[in-house]
C-alpha cells in the first residue's frame, strides 16, 4: 500500500503537465494515470487486466503494478479493497454503457429499462433521509450524590470514620504550601479585577 504522502501527490498531480509534476513522482504518476484513465473507460476489466496494461504500457515490474493498482482503486472509489463504493461505481458505469448502446440501437424499451435500473440502483424513487434534529436532543440529566447504592454498591455507614482515617495517615506526606495572605485596598482590589476581567 502507498504511503499517505504518495496517494495524495498523486492525487493532486494526476492529470497535470509533466513539466509540473515533482521529478521523485512522475513515473508513478504516469503509470497511476494509465492504470486510472484504461479502469475508467473499461469498468468490467479485472484487477490482474489492468495491472498487465500498466506494466504493457511501461515494462514495470508486478510489485510495482499492483503498488499503482493500489492508488488507483483508491482514486477511484476511495476505498482500499473492492468494496461496496467500488461495485457501486462499476454497476453505475454498466449502466451508463447499456443506456449509450440502447441509445446507439435506438431500442426505446431498453433506454427506459436502463433509467430505470439506474433510478432504483441509487434509490431516486425513495425520499432523502432527513437530518436527525441534534439541537432538539435534551441531555440527560443527573444528581450527584456521595451515595453509592445507585452503583448497586451497599452503603458503608462507617465511610466518614475511615475517610478521616485515611486523611489523618496520608497528611503528613502531602506537602502543603502556604500562600502568604496579602490585604489589598480598595483601589488595589478594582485593579486586579479589571485585569482578571481582561484575560477573560
Amino acid at each position: 500500500m502507498a504511503r499517505p504522502g504518495t496517494l495524495e501527490v498523486c492525487r493532486k498531480y494526476l492529470y497535470e503537465d509533466s513539466d509540473k509534476i515533482p521529478d521523485a513522482y512522475r513515473d508513478r504518476i504516469l503509470r497511476v494515470r494509465v492504470g486510472f484513465t484504461y479502469w475508467y473507460e473499461f469498468p468490467t476489466k479485472t484487477r490482474t487486466q489492468v495491472r498487465d496494461q500498466i506494466i504493457n504500457e511501461f515494462g514495470c515490474s508486478k510489485k510495482t503494478a499492483y503498488e499503482d493498482l493500489g492508488i488507483v482503486e483508491v482514486l477511484l472509489g476511495n476505498i482500499k479493497n473492492p468494496t461496496k463504493d467500488w461495485v457501486r461505481y462499476k454497476v453505475n458505469t454498466m449502466i451508463e454503457e447499456s443506456y449509450r448502446l440502447a441509445e446507439i440501437q435506438q431500442d426505446p424499451k431498453a433506454m427506459a429499462l436502463a433509467a430505470d435500473k439506474m433510478g432504483k440502483y441509487n434509490m431516486l424513487d425513495k425520499p432523502d433521509a432527513e437530518p436527525l434534529p441534534f439541537d432538539e436532543i435534551v441531555p440527560q440529566s443527573f444528581d450527584p450524590t456521595d451515595d453509592p447504592t445507585p452503583l448497586g454498591l451497599k452503603k458503608d455507614p462507617q465511610i466518614r470514620e475511615k475517610r478521616k482515617r485515611m486523611l489523618e495517615k496520608y497528611a503528613s506526606e502531602i506537602e502543603i504550601e502556604d500562600v502568604p495572605f496579602e490585604e489589598l485596598n480598595d483601589d488595589e482590589a478594582e485593579d486586579t479585577a479589571d485585569e482578571e476581567e481582561n484575560l477573560l
